[in-house]
């Protein structure tokens, strides 16, 4: 979480209302088949200690206070953060030379209580595979309105393809920011900045990119 923290030294200074609230660790592993082409993501989600905390008050989890879950806690705790509403991107957006690809929704979602840390996976299918070669394919992890920061945890896993890798590379914070504080300057005093919040999370996004040798 050492970028994350950086992330909030560098909004400290920002106006009232600057995000985000939520941390989250994100890890992938593209999955391409025999003939290199990317057809599905499988998604790591690692939450702060903060949200933990809220979500084991939201599903009275761990009464105790031991950071011990019994059996029937560790059940309800799965697919706790699965419940997309209409409209949700689940803050994953995979792009071709620009072009943004379709994704499914999850499934075989899965989460875990290790360590003291709260943690899930889902896999994310692309609705139609796309092959891969020496132009990239980009995933990127972020949430447009900033409330939720992902940071991209190496390594960037590549199962399956032949001669494929994965690189991850980290967004520019600085300029983030530059654009952050812009665009809430242009909010005049007492402005629902909250309710209003910029998209501005896109400019914060790490992103992994998948190329392929020829075959």
């Amino acid at each position: 979480m050492l970028r994350v923290l950086s992330v909030l030294m560098l909004l400290s200074t920002a106006p009232a209302g600057a995000h985000p609230h939520i941390f989250i660790d994100t890890r992938f592993e593209v999955i391409l088949n025999d003939r290199n082409e990317a057809t599905a993501l499988r998604i790591g989600w690692t939450y702060d200690d903060l949200y933990a905390l809220l979500i084991f008050g939201d599903l009275s989890l761990d009464p105790d206070g031991d950071g011990v879950l019994t059996p029937e806690e560790e059940a309800r705790l799965n697919g706790f953060d699965m419940k997309w509403i209409e409209g949700f991107e689940g803050d994953t957006y995979v792009l071709m030379d620009g072009t943004p690809l379709a994704i499914s929704g999850p499934r075989d979602w899965t989460a875990s209580w290790q360590d003291g840390k709260l943690s899930s996976t889902h896999i994310r299918d692309l609705l139609t595979p796309v092959p891969v070669g020496a132009v990239p394919l980009v995933i990127q992890a972020y949430d447009p309105g900033y409330y939720v920061a992902h940071v991209i945890l190496p390594p960037a896993v590549v199962t399956g393809g032949t001669g494929c890798s994965a690189q991850i590379y980290e967004a520019d914070l600085d300029a983030a920011d530059a654009a952050l504080q812009a665009a809430l300057l242009e909010f005049a005093p007492g402005s629902d900045v909250e309710g209003q919040f910029p998209a501005v999370g896109a400019k914060f996004s790490d992103e992994v990119r998948v190329t392929c040798g020829a075959q």
